[in-house]
């Protein structure tokens, strides 16, 4: 079955995303499916001037637009002339944008700045984010708004969507890789090959990539333990080991490098270039990283993976988007933490052994791991996954070691799976009636009586925006009447937040609901009536359909 779909045209496309390396890698699938939907269409990114080289390395991109934030900032900061010289830029900026006459735009960045500046492009075609008649972020699409719920903390652990798939759906396109996408040249690869040359291994064993280095401290496995896990490659499987990174990340290189003390162990941190990075992975049979960038390249140029999800990083959001990777998830009360707030005790690091990590690696070399060996089964606290696409292409990973999975998060995840493909990509067929709840299923009857409330609470609203209306068209209605539907929805809006707080597992429901009444937008009261009564009746499907779905999976 196909998607749905809003815009299946699109002709001239400007794309933004002014963030990272790897979030312009994720970007790629989207990128080729439009090109694959609409083969004549012109794309155009829009990107902050630091990340505009990675671009060169993208296929399917037409032409690359940089934007200096830098300097923007940096003038305003010099206050008088320097607010003037801002000003003309982005002038100038916005004036060369709207004189392209772009007729869709994806915009993959949420900050505020991006949003404000669609508005002024006035693009009339968009996914995304962009800004309202005041200035006010608004989120159209209702898989932006999925990905704005799914990151709100306590809603993370019910999401199973990659955040490529998000974008991807967000934009309309379904035709899209089952992977990353750069491009490689014979230079580059020529270099990674004498490089590895230089390094004079001893060994004869698999070249293993190894990115120690992440973005955050809390994320970023202690060089301890990378000692213990490279030693075992280097001394029990004859491996050959190459440390990525930046420069920046020397000091951990340094301490991994005395550590090992082995000629088996070499240094490309620093000595390349993104491009000459990406000819180094080709060249090598696997790399072990945490959730960063380089992962994503080396899925990019079909290195396969093997990735430790630590801290506030989550494998089914930004997991390593090809098949046959493997991730893994440690299991903890705490985790996945906030992203913005830093851990003095990251005990999530403790669930990987360095010498479990170390067999691993060696047999995902070997080739794709689709069953664990008995021995390596029962991990504490750790779940192995494997990566994979499901039957209408979205991402999805697949547990080897089911013991350490709590069974009703797995239900849950799946049902709000099913529910999404169903309710917003209309890729299923479920049965639209209203689901009678059973008499008692324990374990989850707190689940199934808050279902029941929400969707009850939501026919109230939908039933008070039916009044609201008549009282709208009816100019004899008194100020009075219209003051107590407004008291009454306001309560109504009250115990549904409540009732996704009071139960994580609908967090994720009441959030979206929560997003598309904050995204409503019009001047006629009517009209902005009668788009309140929608999401309510959103919130009131949708409901029944996860209900629904999990009932399915008991």
């Amino acid at each position: 079955m196909a998607m749905k779909r809003r815009y299946a045209e699109k002709n001239n496309i400007l794309l933004v995303n002014i963030t990272r390396l790897g979030d312009m890698l994720q970007a790629t699938p989207t990128i080729a499916g439009m090109k694959m939907e609409n083969p004549n269409c012109k794309i155009t990114v829009l990107v902050e001037k630091q990340f505009a080289g990675i671009c060169s390395l993208l296929p399917n991109i037409d032409e690359t637009i940089s934007l200096d934030l830098g300097m923007t900032v940096r003038a305003i900061a010099r206050e008088g002339e320097g607010v003037i010289d801002a000003y003309e830029y982005v002038s100038e900026v916005v004036e060369d944008l709207r004189s392209r006459n772009f007729d869709y735009c994806l915009n993959m960045s949420n900050s505020a700045y991006t949003a404000l500046l669609l508005k002024l492009l006035d693009i009339k075609r968009h996914g995304g984010w962009t800004s309202d008649d005041e200035g006010y972020r608004v989120i159209e699409s209702d898989w932006a708004k999925l990905f704005a719920s799914c990151v709100f903390h306590t809603n993370r652990s019910y999401n199973t969507l990659n955040l490529v798939d998000i974008f991807r759906c967000s934009a309309d396109v379904e035709a899209h890789p089952t992977k990353l996408l750069l491009n490689l040249n014979e230079e580059d690869l020529k270099f990674a090959q004498d490089l590895i040359s230089d390094f004079k291994f001893t060994n004869t064993g698999p070249v293993i990539a190894v990115q120690a280095g992440a973005s955050q401290t809390k994320r970023q496995w202690i060089p301890e333990k990378f000692v213990r896990f490279i030693n075992v490659l280097v001394n029990k499987y004859n491996a050959r080991v190459i440390l990525t990174g930046t420069k920046s990340e020397m000091p951990i290189l340094e301490k991994i490098v005395t550590g090992c003390n082995s000629v088996n162990v070499g240094v490309a941190a620093g000595k390349t270039s993104l491009s000459q990075l990406a000819g180094l992975l080709k060249q090598c049979d696997l790399l072990v990283t945490g959730d960063t960038g380089t992962m994503h390249m080396s899925v990019a140029v079909d290195t396969p993976v093997v990735a430790m999800f630590l801290a506030s990083a989550l494998g089914f959001e930004t997991g390593p988007y090809s098949e046959g990777n493997i991730v893994l998830q440690p299991v903890i009360s705490c985790g996945p933490c906030n992203p913005n707030k830093p851990c003095a005790r990251p005990d999530c690091h403790d669930l990987i052994d360095p010498e479990f990590l170390a067999e691993l690696s060696i047999l995902r070399v070997q080739g794709d791991i689709k069953n664990l060996p008995a021995h390596l089964e029962d991990p504490k606290n750790l779940v192995v996954f494997r990566t994979y696409f499901d039957e209408a292409g979205f991402y999805d990973m697949a547990p080897l070691n089911l013991k350490n999975e709590d069974p009703r998060m797995v239900k849950f995840r799946q049902a709000y799976r099913k529910l999404w493909q169903d309710d917003l990509a209309g890729l299923m067929e479920g049965d639209q009636s209203k689901v009678k709840l059973p008499s008692s299923l324990s374990l989850y009857d707190s689940f199934f009586d808050a279902s029941s409330n929400i969707q009850k609470f939501a026919a109230a609203g939908n039933q008070q925006i039916t009044r609201l209306i008549e009282l709208i068209n009816d100019t004899k209605s008194s100020g009075q009447h219209l003051k107590e539907v407004s008291e009454n929805l306001n309560q109504i809006d009250k115990t549904i937040e409540a009732l996704g707080y009071h139960h994580p597992e609908l967090g994720l429901l009441t959030r979206m609901f929560i997003f598309a009444k904050e995204n409503i937008s019009g001047s006629e009261a009517e009209m902005l009536a009668s788009q309140m009564g929608g999401v309510y009746k959103d919130l009131e499907r949708r409901s029944n359909k996860l209900t629904q779905y999990f009932q399915q999976l008991n």
